[in-house]
């Protein structure tokens, strides 16, 4: 297959006729700071900068599908861009990877760059097919030689058919933490009925999770790589933390976060050394690997946070002191889920107005002007909570 391919025609000419109306919109944008009466510097800052970026990126819409082309030729392939050209022999073609709309290319030199084939030039089927033809597919590749990898390591098994029969079990472990994980989000974030199994439920499976780290080290990774010969846990992990979290900020009241977040950073920094050192999963070579231990230790906070706090709340068994407060206001806050707030005057340790999270039911029958009571309670875990009781 040889040829010169052009953006298709369709999409030139919808870039041919709504690029100058935006092109004319932005300068009309530019335009009026000169207007305004008086002269605002700022609006000129804001505007200025806007109409230019928006000419010059349009400008650029106009030139790139007139001059832009992809080229098959006998022993190359090319890209040739309004600024620039780039092009790969076969010989120095390593493989390619499909992402969304556009196939990328790579080189085997590092110091090249990639050719994108976008799947918006003519043809762009029979080209990706021939692509996919002569060259190999990155992502299946590097999963194939990272599964031989895994089979060849004496350390993961005393035979090659131990360690095949634990990576199959891996896989299994992990499709099942991931896929109940899931569930468990759903379970808690829109009807954590039973309440107390929900919750426990939430708090066992990522613990599940983390445990299969060790105990499938080196074939169990945290992180999700596309293709990867590792199964990955991380979905069984963040998605009942996740849970957890929403229970707890929209379930609990808590009236000191001192001691809270205290213990939520020891906990969060212990999991998150224990996770570098006993899976040694991250090599801190590259920017990717820091990139992950910070996401991973923002998740463990997450999970630590609603463990500690569903566990300081539910289980607490302490006598409740209680206080009366009158309500002074009612508010709603609606989004990707409703919220009903109460005013209360200070009461107890509280010296001011705040509002407070109730349910919907309690929200109904209680009216400005109306008194609550408010009881507080010590903690499983010596962290002070309240909630709120309508009469």
């Amino acid at each position: 297959m040889t040829g010169e391919f052009r953006t298709t025609k369709g999409w030139r000419i919808f870039v041919y006729i709504v690029s100058p109306l935006l092109i004319a919109l932005f300068i009309f944008v530019g335009t009026l700071v000169f207007r305004l009466e008086p002269f605002s510097w700022l609006a000129a800052l804001i505007l200025i900068p806007v109409s230019l970026g928006g000419v010059i990126l349009f400008t650029y819409g106009i030139g790139e599908v007139t001059k832009g082309k992809f080229i098959i030729n006998k022993d190359s392939l090319s890209q040739k861009s309004l600024f620039w050209t780039r092009t790969l022999s076969f010989t120095e073609i390593k493989g390619y990877r499909t992402v969304n709309n556009y196939t990328n290319i790579f080189p085997t030199d590092s110091n090249k760059k990639a050719i994108q084939v976008s799947t918006y030039l003519e043809q762009s089927d029979q080209i990706v097919n021939w692509i996919c033809n002569n060259f190999i597919e990155l992502d299946l590749h590097e999963a194939i030689e990272e599964e031989q990898q895994i089979l060849k390591n004496d350390e993961l098994g005393i035979s090659l058919q131990a360690r095949e029969f634990k990576l199959n079990e891996a896989r299994k472990i992990a499709k099942y933490i991931n896929y109940i994980g899931g569930l468990t989000c759903v379970w808690l974030w829109f009807y954590p009925r039973p309440y107390l199994l929900s919750l426990s439920v939430g708090m066992i499976i990522p613990a599940l999770a983390f445990i299969s780290l060790y105990a499938y080290r080196g074939f169990i990774r945290f992180d999700e790589k596309k293709n990867s010969a590792h199964p990955s846990i991380i979905y069984g992990f963040i998605l009942p933390s996740a849970g957890l979290l929403i229970r707890a900020v929209m379930d609990y009241e808590i009236l000191e976060f001192k001691s809270l977040w205290i213990a939520i950073c020891i906990s969060t920094i212990t999991l998150t050394l224990l996770f570098i050192i006993g899976t040694k999963e991250i090599k801190f070579r590259k920017f990717i690997d820091y990139f992950t231990t910070f996401s991973l230790a923002g998740m463990i906070l997450c999970y630590s946070y609603g463990t500690y706090v569903i566990s300081n709340c539910s289980f607490d068994k302490s006598e409740p002191k209680i206080f009366k407060s009158e309500v002074t206001d009612k508010e709603i806050s609606s989004g990707k889920s409703t919220t009903y707030y109460l005013t209360l005057q200070p009461w107890g340790p509280r010296t001011e107005t705040e509002r407070v999270s109730v349910t919907k039911d309690e929200y109904e029958v209680t009216a400005k002007g109306d008194t609550v009571d408010i009881y507080l309670r010590q903690g499983l875990l010596k962290t002070p909570w309240f909630y709120v009781v309508t009469e």
